[in-house]
């Protein structure tokens, strides 16, 4: 599937907050996603706040981007 435009940037906290943004393309999302599961997620807002990559549950970016090693989901 080919993935074009914006791509939505969705990081989800443990305390349930989701804190979302829009970059240019799939693979910049991409870059991203690996950054804050590295790094953690800096969000500024009335102050400067980093969210460490334990507080991290999932990144999610929408619509996916193009992959060669589609997976499938099973249970045990």
């Amino acid at each position: 599937m080919k993935a074009t435009g914006k791509t939505t940037v969705s990081v989800y906290l443990d305390d349930g907050r989701v804190f979302e943004y829009e970059v240019s393309d799939g693979a910049k999302g991409r870059e991203h996603a690996a950054a804050i599961v590295a790094g953690g997620y800096r969000h500024a807002g009335a102050e400067w706040e980093h969210y460490p990559p334990h507080r991290i549950l999932k990144v999610k970016l929408a619509p996916m981007p193009d992959t060669m090693y589609p997976d499938r989901v099973r249970g045990t």
